[in-house]
């Protein structure tokens, strides 16, 4: 229409594509001509749709809708736009481009539903749309009052939590740092740092020091463990506990854990607890690397900084096991889906149990199997998966007597241990196998030459050994390793059968 004057406006904003977070700039632009809302860029129909919502939330909130042809455009066009998370960011963009609010300077992200009413409503997976918008360094995000985010978010970026598309053109004009405090009020409150009650369980368990010793092993060093056993010998309980023995995650790390659960599972309480991921042995390939339709991320990637549990690993699918092979060397999952790549991290610790054959006794009763059908038993899991494995054990049954009056580490001392243990591996930047390591004492070095000439250890193997010799020493609070650490690491390294 005549009268009205060509303008741009701008905002920034951001959605979960299924795999990762991406960031959304919008622009809108009003020009004179027939009255014409249009959105362009890859929406989909919730999109589309949001026009309908931003006129009535203009319309019921005293503002006056430009008249012109307005086209809004989202970009990058080259994914598609899902959901309702860029009504709030498109309304701003359109305010902005009718001099309504002042011109974008790029230090605002906007994260909101609009209702019809001019109200805000929350938006799923906000905490993962944060922690990427937090990465391009904005100075605040918009949200809905009844957004619930943890207090630790505004660490990396501050929040404001707005209750109308009013509050938020008021805040933005008059400078949204007067509310940036009051807002923090309505975050969640996150969980205690210390689960007391599972340390207490993890103390109850009598005996079992050679295991525990394992356990710390495996959570020192981050090495995969692999215990075998008849039932109900204590293994997937160990397994279990595994994960109360890991440091507490920094604030980073636990949003984003946060965040993955949050988009996997709904929204959870914040803990900086590491997570455990416990998936059910009819797991598919896409549900453990991630993938599917719509797009998600998978329990290697839920499990990232914490603990992957395979209960009965001879039961999952061959093709879902091997899939673990890249991330167990790569702690990542490339992932390519409809024509878009993805990396996702999974640097997860992987504890798995298993029977030692079909009738589960053999080596600890009347075995009644057949040669044949062991090795088809352990045929379901390749030699390339087993083989990044190092750490193998068979439990034993304990005498219950023997065990209840021996004394072994408690759940807290072994935490601290691992703790400082892992701290000293992180000064270390030499790699395992490299004969010049100044971790490696004179005496352990012959020895693992003249492993390497007898047994023929190839190069994996070789690496897996000096690195579980490297994280015994550690956990002892010393910065070599000895000849003893690496025998003891030759025998868990062992493979032969009970």
């Amino acid at each position: 229409m005549r009268g009205v004057t060509p303008m741009l406006g701008t905002s920034i904003a951001a959605i979960h594509t299924g795999l990762l977070p991406e960031i959304v700039r919008v622009e809108a632009d009003v020009n004179s001509g027939f009255p014409r809302f249009s959105i362009v860029g890859l929406p989909d129909s919730a999109v589309t749709e949001s026009r309908l919502r931003i006129r009535s939330a203009f319309r019921n909130s005293g503002l006056p809708f430009p008249q012109g042809r307005i086209t809004v455009n989202l970009t990058p066009a080259s994914f598609r736009k899902r959901g309702s998370t860029l009504d709030l960011a498109i309304a701003v963009a359109i305010l902005r481009a009718a001099c309504i609010l002042p011109a974008d300077d790029g230090s605002l992200a906007f994260l909101a539903e609009l209702r019809l009413s001019g109200d805000l409503a929350p938006v799923e997976n906000a905490v993962g749309l944060a922690l990427r918008l937090a990465g391009d360094h904005l100075g605040a995000l918009f949200l809905a009052k009844s957004q619930k985010t943890p207090l630790e978010l505004a660490q990396f970026l501050p929040t404001v939590h707005c209750s109308r598309l009013s509050d938020v053109i008021a805040a933005v004009r008059d400078g949204h740092h007067t509310i940036t405090c009051a807002a923090q009020a309505h975050a969640t409150t996150s969980t205690s740092l210390e689960d007391d009650s599972m340390l207490g369980a993890f103390d109850r368990i009598i005996g079992r020091g050679e295991e525990k010793r394992l356990l710390s092993i495996a959570a020192a060093g981050r090495h995969p463990l692999l215990m075998i056993g008849p039932p109900g010998i204590g293994k997937t309980m160990l397994a279990t506990h595994l994960v109360h023995l890991l440091p507490d995650l920094d604030h980073h790390a636990a949003l984003a854990a946060y965040a993955a659960a949050e988009a996997a599972d709904g929204p959870p309480l914040l803990t900086r607890r590491p997570p455990l991921r416990a998936p059910h042995h009819s797991l598919t390939v896409a549900g453990m690397i991630g993938g599917g339709n719509p797009p998600h991320p998978g329990e290697v990637t839920l499990a990232h900084e914490g603990v992957l549990l395979l209960d009965e690993l001879f039961e999952f699918q061959r093709a879902t096991l091997d899939a673990l092979r890249e991330p167990l060397v790569n702690r990542a999952v490339h992932l390519s889906r409809a024509g878009r790549t993805a990396t996702l991290p999974a640097n997860f610790l992987l504890v798995a149990t298993a029977n030692p054959c079909p009738c589960v006794q053999r080596g600890y009763g009347d075995c009644r199997c057949l040669e044949s059908d062991v090795r088809r038993y352990w045929a379901r899991c390749s030699g390339p998966l087993l083989d990044r494995i190092p750490l193998v054990a068979y439990l034993n049954r304990e005498d219950y007597k023997a065990t209840s009056q021996s004394r072994t580490p408690s759940a807290k001392e072994l935490r601290r241990r691992i703790e400082t243990a892992r701290g000293i591996l992180g000064v270390h930047t030499q790699p395992p196998s490299s004969p010049a390591a100044s971790w490696l004492e004179a005496p352990a070095e012959a020895l693992i030459t003249r492993l390497k000439e007898r047994l023929l250890l190839s190069e994996r193997v070789s690496q897996q050994t000096l690195g579980i010799a490297r994280t015994i020493a550690a956990l002892d609070g010393r910065h070599t390793a000895r000849k003893a650490d690496v025998e003891e690491a030759v025998l868990l390294r062992n493979r032969g059968n009970p």
